[in-house]
């Protein structure tokens, strides 16, 4: 380096360290809050890890315990998981009212819930709509059960019609029994 480039060079170096003195305390700020921000985000995430895997052990106790009230309390933290514990459990006619609670909405657990409330009250015009909606997890389930419940009612027909529905493979082999067959309870 000659000596104009080590003048310009500590020339720079100078106006740096005084720019550095006039704005200090706002540097050291923006460095000290970044660092907050980073730990703040770790700690969040750290808190977030352990609330799931607290709703996580509850709801694998309420499968085994369902009479654990205080596991139940944990499990309601995570709306998520609470309402897909409230769908596994609902299997009868009187967990309908639960089912209604969560069959509002527009995921996955909202339109299981839709299917499992038809079903549950056999109602043929609930299970028909369910069956028309566009992203209905279940339609060729709610089809088979449509066919059954005409089935029971004498209605051959209309069994047939909703036959002719069924996409699903697995359950139109089923269904096509059961038109054959005509034994239903």
């Amino acid at each position: 380096m000659d000596k104009t480039q080590e003048e310009s060079f500590l020339f720079k170096i100078l106006k740096l360290e005084s720019l550095f003195n006039k704005y200090k305390i706002q540097i050291i700020s923006i460095f000290v809050l970044i660092i907050v921000v980073i730990f703040g985000f770790k700690i969040k995430s750290y808190i977030d890890e352990q609330n799931l895997i607290a709703t996580n052990k509850a709801y694998d106790t309420l499968l085994i315990n369902p009479n654990d009230k205080k596991a139940l309390e944990e499990l309601k933290k995570n709306e998520k998981l609470y309402r897909l514990y409230i769908l596994h459990t609902s299997a009868t006619l009187k967990d309908v009212n639960k089912l209604e609670d969560i069959a509002n909405g527009n995921d996955v657990v909202s339109n299981i819930a839709k299917y499992e409330i038809a079903a549950l009250k056999e109602n043929t015009k609930l299970l028909e709509n369910y069956s028309l909606t566009i992203n209905g997890v279940y339609k060729d389930l709610a089809l088979f059960n449509l066919e059954r419940i005409y089935l029971q009612n004498k209605n051959h027909k209309k069994a047939e019609e909703i036959f002719k529905q069924i996409k699903d493979n697995t359950i139109k082999e089923m269904a096509k029994e059961l038109l054959h067959y005509g034994i239903v309870k």
